[in-house]
């Protein structure tokens, strides 16, 4: 419950020697809107209902290093709207995503990719790079 309830939390960064988020650690941070995690960051979990009721939620940057998202970690985050996932489709798929995380898979994955080969331009999936310490999506007008 470290920050459960913080409804002043905007957006948040976290350290990359973090390697795990708790339980309930940001649970009903309403007026959250983006997290994202330190370069080089070592995170390998995300707790059961660490974001639950983050309702205002619309964009997370998530870890290669993440094998696993708890039970209801993102339920209720019902603007989650684009992921940035800094690994590739096989990874993403490779993750143990606990049940009532629907606002998660349903929401964009973006996989990173800091220069498109010509396979990735080809073909479908979704990439994205920093801009400025932005998460950026590539578009047909920047590659």
């Amino acid at each position: 419950y470290a920050f459960a309830l913080c409804r002043s939390l905007t957006s948040i960064t976290i350290p990359a020697g973090v390697i795990s988020i708790g339980d309930w650690a940001f649970q009903d941070c309403s007026n959250l809107t983006s997290v994202t995690f330190g370069e080089n960051s070592q995170l390998t979990s995300i707790g059961a209902w660490a974001f639950r009721w983050c309702s205002n939620l619309t964009n997370i940057t998530i870890p290669a290093g993440v094998t696993s998202i708890g039970n209801s970690a993102f339920y209720n985050c019902n603007s989650l709207k684009n992921i940035y996932y800094i690994g590739t489709t096989e990874e993403w798929l490779a993750i143990n995503i606990g049940p009532n995380n629907t606002p998660l898979t349903s929401a964009t994955v973006y996989y990173y990719s800091e220069e498109l080969t010509e396979e990735q331009k080809a073909d479908d999936n979704n990439y994205w790079r920093y801009v400025d310490g932005v998460p950026t999506v590539w578009t047909k007008e920047t590659t």
